[in-house]
């Protein structure tokens, strides 16, 4: 079996052959470039070099992640390019599987560390000794602090030999604070080595871990700041829109909502605020595990003139409340909210106070029709509840 093998996961770009066991060849570098300006000339140095038939491979294994989130993806789009290019599969290897197997034949525990920043490391543990065939997961990949790492490994009782590009970072704490034996791995074999990765391939793919290159995607066990940014940010307009939305309950409404009923509401995914600007721009205040892709960061932000709440549980939709703040009303905006949700929705229900004039005449202009009454529902002041509905 004739397994390539890639990593580019942290600053080490690795490219690798193995066959039936055998190291091919293999190049490895820790220079300040960009793995996208050297794994691809690597490979092609390699396989000019050792006369490798890339038509005659079984399949490409990567370190699948964690780690660079820019490395993991560059790793990602170039085997999977590969592979469908090849028509060969593509094995995931975990980045700390693969670190840990360079240690082939350690005793004790092996457990790499990759700087994550803020403090934390990716890491496994790992049993790499001859009994481990090829390597055995005493615990998988995650990201903590050494802190935690030293505690877990307190509870081991056993030596340990740490690698990988977290060591430099926090080899002075680890000195400092580690209560079981332990040992650094040397030069050679502390970094990520691509022939480890096609070694585990190797072993993997007699396994069935192999996906079609399509299927595969990086493991990145954290979100990356872009996104943690993103979705902080996100949350602070969601915020600010909750408060603008609540201060206009107040004004508008004697049974206003209050901002804790608000918050409670969109924790539902059938419930749906929609916001309406003093342009006629709509956008959606969308749920709580949505709140990262509500918005574009760095938008314009607008003032909002109005808003709708509504629920669809079901295939019929029901109208909590549409509300247009009276400096920005006859403008045709709660029109365009009104359009929205019957665009949004086949089939809506709701109800009005009988004495609103002005928002049954919108209903019927948008074509509700009024199919019961509920006696004195409302209070503050008693009034009639009339049911409508539209398709």
């Amino acid at each position: 079996m004739k397994i390539i093998g890639m990593d580019s996961s942290g600053n080490v770009a690795s490219v690798a052959c193995v066959e039936n066991g055998i190291l091919v060849a293999e190049y490895t570098m820790n220079h300040k470039k960009t793995h996208s300006q050297t794994l691809l000339p690597m490979l092609d140095q390699i396989v000019r070099d050792a006369e490798i038939e890339l038509s005659g491979i079984d399949a490409i294994a990567v370190a699948a992640g964690p780690g660079s989130f820019t490395g993991l993806r560059i790793g990602a789009a170039t085997v999977k390019g590969l592979g469908l290019a090849l028509e060969k599969p593509v094995i995931p290897v975990p980045t700390c599987e693969g670190l840990a197997y360079n240690l082939s034949g350690t005793a004790g525990l092996v457990v790499p560390i990759m700087d994550a920043r803020r403090g934390q490391v990716y890491t496994g543990i790992y049993r790499v000794d001859a009994e481990s065939a090829p390597i055995r997961v005493l615990e998988d990949q995650m990201a903590l602090s050494v802190e935690e790492l030293l505690e877990k490994l307190a509870g081991y009782g056993e030596p340990v030999t740490f690698l990988g590009d977290g060591v430099p970072v926090f080899r002075s704490l680890i000195e400092e604070k580690c209560s079981v034996p332990f040992s650094f791995a040397p030069a050679h074999s502390s970094l990520q080595r691509a022939a480890s990765v096609a070694a585990l391939g190797e072993s993997y793919m007699q396994t069935g871990r192999g996906v079609p290159a399509d299927d595969f995607k990086p493991v990145y066990l954290r979100k990356s700041q872009a996104e943690r940014e993103h979705e902080a940010a996100a949350r602070a307009r969601q915020a600010a829109d909750l408060a603008d939305v609540a201060d206009m309950e107040k004004e508008m409404f004697s049974d206003a909502w209050s901002s804790e009923a608000l918050t409670d509401c969109i924790r539902y995914p059938y419930n749906h605020i929609l916001l309406i600007s003093t342009e006629g721009e709509i956008r959606s205040l969308v749920s709580a595990e949505d709140v990262a892709d509500s918005f574009v960061v760095g938008e314009e932000e607008q003032k909002t003139a109005g808003y709708l709440i509504y629920a669809d549980p079901t295939d019929e939709a029901e109208l909590h409340r549409i509300a247009v703040c009276p400096e920005y009303r006859r403008r045709g905006l709660a029109r365009k909210l009104m359009d929205e949700l019957l665009r949004r929705a086949a089939t809506v229900f709701l109800e009005v106070r009988a004495g609103n004039e002005a928002a049954i005449g919108l209903y019927t202009h948008s074509g509700f029709q009024e199919i019961d009454r509920r006696k004195n529902y409302y209070h503050d002041p008693e009034e009639d509840a009339v049911v409508m509905r539209k398709g």
